[in-house]
């Protein structure tokens, strides 16, 4: 509670070059899960539209910039702020035994979520036994 009462007792100006200082660092919580055929990485990014969305993949790392919109503030100052508004990057670095070429994304209730196939070679594959 200490904390709400330094915000509170900032400026709004304060408050605001706070934030801006901040969003060059900004990334969003991301979840990263490896399974038997794919790897998935989640980033919750609510209030995020499709359109404020960017994803590229160049030599081995995949981006994802995006652009929440900001709340219009002329007629309301800032107390605490947890929630960031503005710019956000997250990069990774894809290793070779994933499959580029056929990256898939969808953005559902907030949630972004990349799927990346794992190459024919690095699959696990079950071995059939022969009786003679």
């Amino acid at each position: 509670m200490k904390m709400a009462k330094e915000v509170a007792t900032r400026k709004p100006t304060e408050v605001a070059k706070t934030e801006e200082k901040r969003e060059r660092f900004r990334r969003p919580r991301t979840s990263i899960y490896e399974y038997d055929d794919c790897v998935k990485i989640f980033l919750d990014i609510p209030g995020v539209s499709k359109e404020n969305l960017e994803i590229n993949y160049n030599r081995g790392e995949l981006t994802i910039v995006g652009r929440r919109e900001s709340w219009d503030e002329t007629k309301m100052k800032p107390v605490y702020v947890e929630r960031f508004d503005g710019g956000f990057r997250h990069s990774f670095t894809l290793d070779e035994t994933l499959d580029p070429e056929k990256i898939e994304a969808e953005l559902n209730n907030g949630v972004l979520t990349i799927i990346i196939p794992k190459k024919e070679a690095v699959k696990p594959k079950k071995i059939e036994i022969k009786t003679a």
